[in-house]
């Protein structure tokens, strides 16, 4: 996805048109295979009481269900605020809004932008970024237990 990362890119891409399909399709099937696979791994590695930082969390249905199962509270850092009405809603629906907290910016450039965690959550966000290694090493930086 070429481009999807630039300030210009993210809106074409991931905009509010996709936050809404996404959200639609969490809201009738929940989450996909692989995002449950992530949500399973963190629950047996202790989430309970956790805080987890998502890098690119879109909608944020990962956070949605970590807290469910125990996590205290979670952050969502995103390149593109167009996910944030959707975002907003689920979680007011799931009862969560007041345990998740939305941030725009790139950790990988300003490390600043969101404090450390327990464990920090990449999925799907590594594919487009225009420099991985860099971005998986400030993700690394940011988690005290897990990434």
């Amino acid at each position: 996805m070429a481009g999807c990362c630039d300030a210009r890119g993210c809106d074409r891409v991931f905009g509010a048109r996709f936050a809404r399909h996404v959200a639609k399709r969490y809201r009738k099937r929940g989450l996909d295979r692989p995002s449950r696979r992530i949500v399973d791994w963190l629950v047996a590695q202790g989430v309970a009481g956790a805080t987890v930082l998502e890098v690119g969390g879109g909608v944020g249905e990962i956070q949605l269900e970590l807290l469910r199962r125990g996590a205290a509270r979670t952050t969502n850092l995103e390149l593109s605020p167009a996910y944030d009405a959707e975002a907003g809603a689920l979680a007011a629906e799931a009862g969560t809004a007041d345990r998740m907290t939305r941030r725009l910016g790139d950790i990988a450039v300003d490390g600043e932008v969101a404090e450390p965690h327990d464990f920090v959550v990449m999925h799907r966000v590594v594919c487009c970024y225009p420099d991985v290694e860099r971005l998986v090493a400030a993700a690394a930086d940011h988690a005290k237990r897990g990434v």
